[in-house]
């Protein structure tokens, strides 16, 4: 996935532990990553607004007997050479974390054993592509891999700059000139 000239936007998170159990619903370790089976962005003001370009099937849910807005989209990924897709949905922050929108029910991707680890024993990284024809792809990488090796140099240069700040997660979208953090 180091070709960069068809990413329009790419959302990063840095994986802990507990992510990787999420991802095989394996367990719930809530100091390092664990909890509900998702994977949680914030501030929400910054990423639901990206998620929502990204994923723009706009599903009601029911939450506390109101409506809400989920943002949902098929996304790709390649496992064993195999092209796998399935519905995503990302879901607005709760009344318990103000602040957090979440990719939901992560461990029914089957993306266990795709988390790389990195060679250097830096951090495991979790990408989110949107293609310039709209297509969304998962993909799994390494810090050592976004600092060292042939990536795009826009996304690069991004990721190197993100990865020096206290933030888990970042975006970068290259249509609108967005991006977080932006220190």
């Amino acid at each position: 996935m180091s070709s960069g000239s068809q990413v329009m936007r790419v959302v990063f998170q840095i994986l802990k532990p507990g992510d990787r159990l999420k991802m095989s619903a394996v367990s719930n370790v809530s100091q390092t990553g664990g909890g509900a089976r998702d994977l949680r962005f914030r501030p929400e003001n910054a990423f639901l607004p990206v998620f929502k370009r990204m994923l723009p099937e706009i599903v009601l849910e029911t939450r506390r007997a109101s409506l809400i807005e989920t943002y949902s989209g098929t996304v790709y990924w390649e496992a064993s050479g195999q092209e796998h897709s399935r519905k995503m949905k990302v879901w607005p922050a709760t009344e318990a974390r103000r602040d957090e929108c979440r990719i939901g029910g992560v461990n029914h991707f089957d993306f266990s054993g795709l988390v790389k680890d990195d060679p250097a024993g830096r951090r495991s990284i979790f990408m989110l592509f949107q293609l310039r024809s709209g297509v969304v792809r998962v993909h799994f990488t390494t810090e050592t891999s976004l600092r060292s090796e042939s990536w795009n140099s826009t996304i690069k240069s991004f990721a190197n700059y993100w990865m020096k700040t206290q933030h888990r997660s970042a975006f970068l979208d290259l249509e609108t000139n967005e991006r977080f953090p932006d220190d």
